[in-house]
C-alpha cells in the first residue's frame, strides 16, 4: 500500500446511521441545513427550480413529495438483506405475469391470469393497457410472487374466468368498441372469482413489517383496510437566504460535423439555483408501531422493527436528496448541520428563518437553528456538524450528542 492509497472502511456505512431510539418521547424531529450551488433539485412544469415566498423574499423550495420519495427510495435501497421492502408502480399485472412465466406458464396465458387476480383483489386495470393498474399502488415487493402462487394454486378452478379475461384484453388491445357501448353489460371476469380466492388475493397486499409502508403510509382505497396512515410528516424544504437564480446557457457540438459546416448543433438554457436549505421532518413513534402491528406479529418483533425503521428514516431524511440533474450539476452534498431529537411536540424551525440569513449563510443559519432548538423541548438525540471551513459547531442543547459522521 502506498501513502496515497485509501483503505476501505467496512464500518463506514453503519457509522453514518443516526440512532435516536434511546431518547424518550413520542416524536422524533429531524432538522437539517444543506448548502447547494448551481443545482435544480426539483423543477416545476416550466423546468424552473421550484420556489416560494417567505418573509417577503423569493426562496428556493423543494417539495415535500420529492423529499419523501428520495427518503423512501433510500430506505428501500439501504434496508438490511432479507427485510421486507415495497415498491410503488402501476405494473403489478405485468410483474405478476413475469412471475408466472418464470414458473413455466406460457406468455399468452400469463397476462390474462395476472390481470384477473389483480382485478379480483379490487385494483382497477387500465382500460387501454391491461398490464397496468389504473393508478400506482405502493405494495410489498413480494406481492407479484404471492399473487402468482395463488393463481397457480387455483389454475383449473379459474379456467373460465381466465379465458374471459383473455378476450377482454384482446378487445382492449384491438381498441374495439366495448360491449357496454352496444347496449350490453360489460363482462367482468373478476366478478365471478370465488370469494376465498379474492380474500387470499387481498392478503397479498398486507404490509407486514415493511418499513417504507409503515413509515410513509399508502392510499389504496380500492381494497378494504388498504389505507395505511403515514407515521411521518415531511415539510417543503425552504431556502434560508434569498434565492439566487442562475441562467446557464449551453451549446451542443456535433462530433460528426465537418465539410465547412460551422456553429452549434443545439443551443439551450437550463435554470439553476444556489442557497442553503432548511429541511424538517418528524416521526410519530406511536403511529409507526400501530402500522407495524397490523401484521399481527408479536410485540417484541414490532418493537424491534419500529426501532430499525426509526433509524432508517432519520438517516434517510437527513442525508437523501432528490437526484434531479445530479449527473450535470453534482448535487450530492452532505448537510452542514443535522439535528435529530426526540420531543413531546414536533415543532418546525421555519419561523427562525422568516428574516433571510446574511452571509456567511451556512454558519449563521446553524446558529439560528441552534437557538431554536434550545426552546423546542428537545429531550435527547444526535447532532452532526459538518463544517466546510473548520468553524466550531454552534451552541447546541446539552441533550443532543454531537456525532462525527
Amino acid at each position: 500500500m502506498t501513502a496515497t492509497d485509501l483503505a476501505p472502511d467496512p464500518d463506514a456505512a453503519r457509522a453514518r446511521v443516526i440512532d435516536t431510539t434511546g431518547a424518550p418521547g413520542p416524536f422524533v424531529a429531524v432538522h437539517s441545513l444543506t448548502t447547494l450551488h448551481a443545482v435544480n433539485l426539483n423543477q416545476d412544469m416550466a423546468h424552473m427550480p421550484k420556489q416560494g415566498v417567505w418573509g417577503g423574499v423569493d426562496r428556493i423550495r423543494v417539495s415535500s413529495q420529492a423529499l419523501a420519495r428520495a427518503a423512501r427510495t433510500w430506505v428501500v435501497e439501504h434496508a438490511e438483506k432479507g427485510r421486507p421492502s415495497a415498491a410503488r408502480s402501476r405494473l403489478l399485472p405485468q410483474q405478476t405475469a413475469r412471475r408466472l412465466e418464470e414458473r413455466g406458464v406460457d406468455a399468452a396465458d400469463a397476462l390474462p391470469a395476472a390481470a384477473l387476480i389483480v382485478a379480483a383483489a379490487g385494483l382497477a386495470l387500465s382500460p387501454t393497457h391491461p398490464d397496468q393498474t389504473r393508478t400506482a399502488a405502493l405494495v410489498p415487493d413480494d406481492t407479484p410472487h404471492r399473487l402468482a402462487t395463488l393463481v397457480l394454486d387455483h389454475w383449473d378452478e379459474l379456467a373460465e374466468q381466465r379465458h374471459t379475461m383473455e378476450e377482454t384484453i384482446a378487445l382492449a388491445l384491438a381498441n374495439k368498441v366495448p360491449p357496454k357501448a352496444k347496449g350490453k353489460d360489460v363482462v367482468n371476469p373478476a366478478a365471478s372469482v370465488p370469494w376465498t380466492v379474492i380474500a387470499a388475493a387481498r392478503r397479498a397486499f398486507d404490509p407486514s413489517l415493511t418499513d417504507s409502508i409503515a413509515l410513509f403510509g399508502r392510499m389504496l382505497t380500492e381494497l378494504p383496510d388498504g389505507n395505511v396512515p403515514s407515521s411521518v410528516q415531511i415539510a417543503h424544504a425552504l431556502g434560508v437566504d434569498p434565492m439566487n437564480l442562475l441562467v446557464d446557457d449551453f451549446t451542443t457540438h456535433d462530433d460528426w460535423q465537418d465539410h465547412g459546416v460551422f456553429g452549434a448543433a443545439h443551443i439551450g438554457q437550463q435554470f439553476l439555483v444556489s442557497g442553503t436549505l432548511y429541511r424538517y421532518a418528524a416521526l410519530d413513534r406511536r403511529e409507526l408501531r400501530r402500522n407495524l402491528a397490523r401484521s399481527g406479529t408479536t410485540a417484541d418483533t414490532v418493537e424491534q422493527a419500529a426501532q430499525e425503521a426509526e433509524r432508517m428514516f432519520v438517516t434517510a431524511i437527513a442525508y437523501s436528496l432528490p437526484h434531479a440533474r445530479r449527473s450535470r450539476t453534482g448535487s450530492a452534498v452532505r448537510p452542514l448541520l443535522i439535528a435529530a431529537a426526540s420531543c413531546d411536540e414536533p415543532l418546525t424551525a421555519d419561523s427562525a428563518f422568516e428574516v433571510p440569513v446574511p452571509a456567511p449563510v451556512g454558519p449563521n443559519s446553524a446558529v439560528r437553528l441552534a437557538r431554536f432548538l434550545h426552546t423546542a423541548g428537545v429531550r435527547g438525540g444526535v447532532a452532526r456538524w459538518h463544517s466546510p471551513t473548520g468553524e466550531e459547531h454552534p451552541d447546541l442543547p446539552a441533550a443532543l450528542t454531537l456525532g462525527a459522521v
